[in-house]
């Protein structure tokens, strides 16, 4: 949180150093004094003022204002920098306010730190900047030489150093400040809140039944940046920042603007109240009325640029960034979302060298070079388990039922990174001589944008389903809610799938006005088969945040009759379906260019 300070700062030093006993203060306060000296009888401002190296550095003091300061009684240890080691005039052009916190203070600090014998100590400065003071004999203050050491006065020590200490902003300071990065500033200021920290500041009295205070510490702390874990107004944390200029800002805001698309109102049906999977009756339907679309695009989509930008540099994925770690090939945020391009992100797109601020560093990039999928756009795994809306004519199995990752092989379908003992998956058997399961699976969080759809099938000749060798033939079709907030169907078929899995090259297939064995889908019995299904443009985006339990549905049919011998001997009516991979058609491109 940053703290801005008003009146005194006795509450600053009773807050820094509540934890500290009082011979330890008394250490600290203690001026070591050496009558040969004329200072050691002298306050510091009196010392600088008389001293002839230091007056630049004493009319930089007047003009700040901080001249009565060093002569109260309140101990510091001062680092004057000598005249003809810095340019004047530089500082001369601060305004009063500019000054006083990022020179001045850069220069003073609470109590007596002495440049005797072996000293490493890290200094946090009166404008809460942490310089580091060491040697020994030998000593510097931000590696500027300390050319006099241990000038006594009755409040305190001054060092007189040869240059002036560097002021770095904070990654929340910068925010302010940095030019070409106005969109990001504007949209983060728009959620800091500034408060009086009663605990920190000094009580006055109380006029005309109003508490007053003698010192008021105004804390000023960002509901956004705390949201995602980035608190980079706090100047003992250490942070890796992505700052994007106004134009990568917008670039990517264009981006992922249009797959963002609601409507004042998104329909679906209350499979609840559904008395089959053919009712389509009005009392079937629910919907969600949102009422303002523009400001929610324009919430979401800002929500995706910032809430990728902060990473800690404590976090194990993320040390390499500051030279202390291992791990080079993964970034990850303070809100966990690990992406696996760090040179595109850090580097491909950089502005100049990475800028150290108090607190961390800053990437200004001219373009947010995050993958879609591993952002605004991710691939949907859909356990079938969890998302089952509605089971017609079937009876669901145990869900005690599980695949051990040694009986079937399922990298292929989860990936390598993922690891399990057991996976619960959707059992539905037929119920009965002439019966046949349907279902409808929930297909929660999509964008309006395109996505190929795979069904995971298990292997029905797996011996826990009885060695059955029959395949599954299975119609898909997918309920969603288009642009003009009505329910719409989509009939998934064979000719298409292999249409769209083959470049979409030759004569496009006519699109099947139905679903019958024409366009129904057959499995391999003997595996584990991921099978496509095709493709699919969603026209408006789902939101569990937004949209509720209103959700695209995809129902899952069967062609077999059930009168009919022949199809039922050749095909199992059984389903068995491990999930359902509604994956972004820009990642399978991508995996299809880069992963072979």
């Amino acid at each position: 949180m940053i703290h801005n300070r008003y009146i005194g700062i006795a509450t600053m030093v009773a807050g820094m150093f509540a934890a500290v006993s009082c011979s330890e203060k008394s250490d600290y306060n203690d001026v070591p004094v050496d009558s040969s000296v004329a200072s050691a009888n002298q306050t510091l401002w009196q010392t600088i003022e008389q001293n002839q190296r230091l007056s630049g550095f004493k009319t930089l003091l007047q003009q700040a204002g901080f001249d009565t300061e060093l002569q109260k009684s309140r101990a510091y240890t001062v680092w004057a920098p000598e005249d003809g080691t810095y340019n004047l005039a530089d500082y001369q052009s601060l305004s009063k306010e500019n000054l006083l916190k990022e020179v001045i203070k850069s220069h003073v600090a609470e109590y007596n730190h002495l440049a005797s014998g072996s000293v490493e100590e890290q200094i946090k400065a009166l404008n809460e900047k942490t310089f580091i003071f060491h040697g020994n004999g030998n000593y510097t203050y931000d590696g500027h030489d300390v050319v006099q050491p241990n000038v006594p006065s009755t409040n305190g020590i001054i060092h007189i150093i040869n240059g002036m200490a560097t002021f770095r902003p904070s990654l929340y300071e910068y925010l302010r400040v940095g030019t070409g990065i106005d969109k990001l500033r504007d949209h983060f200021l728009r959620y800091e809140i500034t408060t009086l920290d009663e605990k920190k500041s000094v009580k006055g009295p109380v006029v005309d039944g109003m508490q007053t205070w003698m010192d008021s510490v105004m804390v000023t702390t960002n509901e956004q940046t705390n949201r995602y874990h980035g608190y980079i107004e706090r100047e003992d944390s250490s942070y890796t920042m992505i700052v994007p200029t106004d134009k990568a800002f917008q670039s990517y805001y264009d981006k992922v603007y249009p797959t963002t698309m609601f409507v004042n109102k998104i329909v679906g049906y209350d499979y609840e109240r559904m008395a089959g999977p053919t009712d389509t009756a009005s009392t079937s339907l629910k919907s969600i009325t949102i009422a303002d679309v523009p400001y929610l695009r324009d919430s979401l989509t800002r929500r995706e640029i910032v809430r990728h930008l902060f990473y800690s540099n404590n976090d194990e994925y993320n040390k390499w960034l500051v030279g202390t770690g291992n791990n080079t090939d993964t970034l990850r945020t303070t809100m966990r979302w690990k992406f696996s391009n760090p040179t595109d992100l850090l580097t491909t797109y950089r502005v100049g060298t990475p800028m150290a601020m108090s607190n961390g560093l800053a990437y200004i990039v001219d373009s947010l070079a995050f993958y879609p999928w591993e952002t605004y756009n991710r691939e949907k795994w859909v356990n079938p388990r969890s998302y089952t809306a509605k089971l017609f004519a079937g009876v669901e199995h145990s869900s005690a039922d599980q695949i051990i990752s040694s009986e079937v092989v399922l990298d292929s379908v989860f990936g390598k990174d993922r690891t399990f003992d057991s996976y619960r998956y959707l059992w539905v058997d037929s119920g009965g001589d002439y019966t046949k399961p349907e279902i409808m699976i929930a297909i929660p969080d999509v964008r309006a944008t395109k996505y190929n759809f795979y069904v995971v099938y298990l292997p029905s000749a797996w011996k826990i389903f009885g060695n059955d060798p029959r395949p599954n033939w299975l119609n898909f079709q997918l309920h969603y809610c288009n642009a003009k907030g009505n329910t719409q169907t989509y009939n998934f078929s064979t000719s298409m799938a292999e249409y769209e899995k083959n470049g979409e090259t030759g004569t496009k297939p006519k699109y099947p006005t139905k679903v019958d064995g024409t366009t129904a889908f057959i499995n391999d019995p003997n595996k584990t088969d991921t099978l496509f299904i095709g493709s699919f443009q969603f026209p408006v985006s789902y939101d569990e945040a937004v949209t509720g339990d209103v959700f695209p549905l995809l129902h899952i049919t069967t062609p077999i009759g059930v009168f009919n011998k022949a199809q039922k001997a050749k095909y199992s009516r059984d389903l068995r379906i491990a999930a359902i991979i509604v994956k972004p058609v820009e990642l399978d491109e991508f995996e299809k260019n880069n992963l072979k």
